[in-house]
């Protein structure tokens, strides 16, 4: 690259400040980015955290481009389905054990801290309401409570690692508003449903899926995918340009039958986007850790006690989305170059560090007025032209990062940007013949705090001066 290129590239940083590395090529486009979407069946699990560190940088990435994005949740929360109706059943059961009539052996449903906790509080809080009345009632009092209980602390949680979402859609809100009937009513007058034994299937399989789906099983309770395509159905019909999915790997064999449904609907498939994440472990001492304290499921909220959320998101996020994501609890927890996170936090503060240190040659006066007499030719030592290069190559690398939705672009970068600041500060303060202008070093530094903070901002990071 040539000095001139470099020079002009680091005027445009200038200029641009916090916006540096912006675009506008997705400008006037509305995008709707469903994540996370956990089960509300208890606090979020540790592998959530990894969908919504990915998630919000996606959406990051996508309005760092002009897009208007909005950030959506799934809640399947319908009080029918069996993960709901254990999650009752078990609040029921400890319900009913805090009052001393709970049934002697023979339960088999939820038992966890989380389900317990739930029923302590509700014995707390209604006292012996649920106690006379009919089981059914019991139940669905239970699973209520904890409906709530969970969606407060997942919420709570994602808050905490630097997620908000603009819209909540659950499922049971689908149903009472008869969208999943009238969806059901569509897909057979679209002429792709038969009636096998009592249930009503779908004909996904003439849409490239390896079997039919049924819609309402032959006891007439409404199947799991039939509300997901009434979801699917509304994201359509929403005026959006692009939709987004984030998944899980455990659900990649329904990015095949959730297309067939919407091309057996008439939806625009084309609108729909599937982003599958492959899953995260957490490792100590060389052992991947599978239970969380107390023998229960491995928590995010308690993996966040124990690493700060910005450098467990730069964990996440450095892993491209197809391969696990593999955290060992020491590292990510570490103050030093070992630990990834650690150092490409620490740049926007290096950099500053090397801003004074280039200041104090002069003083802040002079340097603040050397612009105007900065030579064309800068003398930059070999570090600093490596610096320089990176930072001319931010721009594109925002864009393609972008364009491929992969966030991880952006954290190599950070990387890469670390490593050739560290290795500046190791050299110590710049050596400069009296009177010789520091403006070129000086603009240099300045352009490279400002493309570290945006892609510190682009996957969710706090960009500190001070560390």
């Amino acid at each position: 690259m040539s000095d001139d290129f470099l020079r002009s590239t680091l005027d445009l940083a200038a200029r641009e400040g916090a916006h540096f590395g912006a675009g506008d090529a997705l400008a006037g486009q509305r995008i709707l980015v469903e994540f996370v979407s956990a089960d509300p069946t208890g606090p979020l699990p540790f592998l959530a955290g990894r969908h919504a560190a990915l998630g919000e940088s996606v959406c990051r990435l996508l309005e760092n481009q002009g897009a208007r994005v909005t950030r959506e949740f799934y809640l399947n929360d319908a009080t029918s389905s069996s993960k709901i109706r254990s999650l009752g059943e078990g609040v029921a059961h400890w319900y009913l054990e805090a009052f001393g009539r709970g049934q002697n052996g023979g339960f088999s449903g939820a038992s966890d801290a989380f389900v317990r906790g739930v029923a302590a509080e509700l014995a707390r809080r209604d006292g012996a309401k649920w106690l006379d009345c009919p089981r059914e009632e019991r139940i669905a009092a239970g699973a209520a409570a904890a409906l709530e209980s969970a969606i407060s602390a997942q919420k709570s949680t994602l808050e905490r690692i630097g997620v908000r979402f603009d819209d909540w859609v659950s499922e049971s809100s689908l149903r009472r508003e008869g969208r999943v009937e009238a969806t059901l009513e569509k897909l057979q007058s679209s002429g792709f449903t038969h009636e096998k034994e009592g249930a009503l299937w779908l004909q996904t399989s003439k849409f490239g899926d390896e079997t039919d789906r049924v819609l309402r099983r032959s006891i007439g309770e409404l199947s799991y995918f039939a509300g997901d395509i009434a979801y699917h159905i509304l994201k359509g019909e929403r005026g959006y340009d692009r939709i987004i999915n984030v998944w899980g790997a455990e659900h990649e064999p329904y990015v095949a039958r959730t297309k067939a449904a919407l091309q057996a609907a008439g939806s625009d498939v084309s609108r729909f986007e599937f982003l599958v994440c492959a899953g995260a472990t957490l490792k100590r001492d060389g052992a991947t850790l599978r239970l969380g304290s107390g023998g229960g499921p491995l928590l995010l909220e308690e993996e966040l006690d124990e690493i700060e959320a910005d450098a467990l998101k730069f964990h996440f996020l450095s892993v491209p989305r197809a391969k696990t994501a593999e955290i060992d609890l020491e590292i990510a927890r570490r103050d030093d170059e070992s630990n990834p996170a650690y150092a490409a936090r620490l740049l926007p503060s290096r950099l500053a560090q090397l801003e004074r240190q280039a200041q104090g040659q002069i003083g802040a006066q002079n340097a603040a007025n050397s612009a105007a007499d900065a030579p064309s030719a800068p003398n930059w030592s070999p570090g600093e032209r490596e610096l320089a290069r990176l930072v001319a190559l931010w721009s594109d690398e925002a864009s393609e990062a972008t364009t491929l939705l992969a966030p991880d672009r952006v954290a190599r970068f950070v990387l890469e940007m670390s490593a050739a600041t560290r290795s500046l500060l190791l050299q110590g303060a710049p050596d400069v013949l009296p009177g010789a202008p520091l403006a070129p070093k000086i603009e240099l530094l300045r352009a490279a705090k400002s493309a570290a903070t945006v892609a510190l901002r682009l996957l969710g990071i706090e960009a500190r001066e001070k560390f």
